[in-house]
């Protein structure tokens, strides 16, 4: 028996290492990711400026427009913690109090070019035939022109404010989402389930609204959030050329600009601007790209 025994036991043993390969494991479930700071860090710029726009008052330790003629670029220090510009005014408030026209900026501008290349390309990915013809020739013309140079051009037509500063820099941005809109209303209307709301009688606004705008919306998101970067450096730039926000309290661009006359004196006038409008840039970015990889509907 021991000797039988003893020639059984590994055959019972190796069938047994076979059925367990052969036998489906139940997978594990996962615990879901915690947002690393590739993601926090972001985040948290982004709602450190939005509340800086929304109560600067707050926040700032100074006045933006307070002049102190005894410490005119002065040094950043303990009094001054990013320093002053050439009327001795605070750069740190006025920092905070620019944040609100940086970013009514880009928001506002990004719903102009959204809601603009919105309708643009629903009509024209949804018309078809000679519609779509006529407004991508349109759009070829407009694409033709580089951005700045058509946003600088509408500024200057407009004159130097903020709502004309949105209103060129949301102009220039319509031609993208426009297409992005057509590419996405292509792809649906041949989709079966549209066919089938036409047959049994749904009319175009019925199918546009129930079928079109749901299927394109998170695409649409996402071009609208990384758009907001770029509407930011297309406002800052025509700032900096003295064409955007030109107001006791400037934004970012502006600042920058005046402070590129004091680099070789005051370093800190310009580098903090600078890099405040980097930061922010960066930041949405990174939050528009995350958001692109949790829409996306291959992952």
């Amino acid at each position: 028996m021991n000797a039988l025994g003893g020639n059984i036991a590994p055959e019972i043993a190796d069938q047994g290492s076979v059925f367990d390969e052969l036998t489906p494991r139940r997978p594990r479930r996962r615990l879901p990711a915690l947002p690393g700071l590739a993601i926090l860090l972001p985040a948290f710029v982004v709602l450190v400026m939005l509340a800086c726009a929304v109560v600067p008052g707050w926040i700032a330790p100074f006045d933006p427009t307070d002049m102190d003629s005894d410490a005119i670029l002065q040094a950043p220090g303990f009094a001054h913690l990013l320093g002053t510009d050439h009327f001795g005014r605070d750069i740190l408030s006025l920092l905070i109090f620019g944040a609100r026209a940086s970013l009514l900026l880009g928001g506002c501008a990004v719903l102009v070019g959204g809601i603009g290349g919105g309708v643009i390309g629903l009509l024209a990915g949804y018309a078809g035939r000679g519609v779509d013809q006529l407004l991508m020739r349109l759009l070829d013309v407009w694409m033709s022109v580089p951005d700045i140079l058509l946003a600088i051009v509408l500024a200057a037509a407009l004159g130097p404010s903020l709502p004309h500063t949105i209103l060129a820099v949301g102009l220039v941005t319509i031609p993208r989402y426009a297409r992005v809109m057509r590419a996405q209303v292509l792809a649906t209307r041949s989709r079966v389930f549209v066919h089938a709301s036409r047959v049994i009688g749904r009319s175009h606004a019925g199918v546009v609204l129930h079928h079109v705008l749901p299927h394109t919306f998170s695409v649409m998101l996402v071009m609208v959030t990384l758009g907001v970067a770029q509407s930011i450096l297309i406002g800052a730039s025509l700032s900096f050329i003295g064409l955007g926000v030109i107001d006791d309290r400037p934004d970012w661009g502006f600042l920058l600009s005046q402070g590129r006359s004091y680099l070789g004196a005051a370093w800190w006038f310009a580098t903090f601007p600078g890099l405040a409008i980097t930061a922010l840039v960066i930041s949405v970015n990174l939050l528009g790209e995350a958001l692109r990889h949790r829409l996306d509907p291959r992952r």
